[in-house]
């Protein structure tokens, strides 16, 4: 019994540790914080259900790959969509505000013009 103890011991502090290193958001079903409460607060079934249910990476086969180290030099990266990139992100924010500008001018006119065919 001592034995079993020990071992389920060990394994609530290294699911503790293993729930605080995981990065927010890469969890699966539950958010970080609530998964740290159960594994604290239900050591032994809170430990195996983050196992089994809450650790990310082989339970959901349909998360997005994403690799822990750049690629070795000479090797190809992973393709990306173009909202990874800081460049499109930029122009994509600035058609934006342009756009908001056209609006906003576009809307001083017709009060400008409404302000003259009632004054008049």
């Amino acid at each position: 019994m001592a034995l079993f103890y020990g071992i389920a011991g060990l394994l609530w502090i290294y699911c503790i540790f293993d729930v605080i290193r995981t990065p927010d958001g890469a969890t699966d079903n539950l958010p970080r914080m609530t998964w740290l409460l159960i594994v604290v607060f239900v050591p032994t079934v809170g430990s195996i259900a983050w196992l089994t249910l809450g650790k990310p990476g082989r339970q959901n086969p349909a998360r997005e790959y994403r690799p822990r180290h750049p690629p070795a030099p000479g090797r190809r990266s992973l393709p990306t969509g173009p909202e990874d990139s800081p460049e499109f992100m930029r122009d994509a924010e600035q058609r934006r505000l342009r756009a908001w500008e056209e609006d906003l001018r576009r809307r001083e006119e017709e009060l400008r013009k409404q302000k003259g065919d009632d004054g008049a």
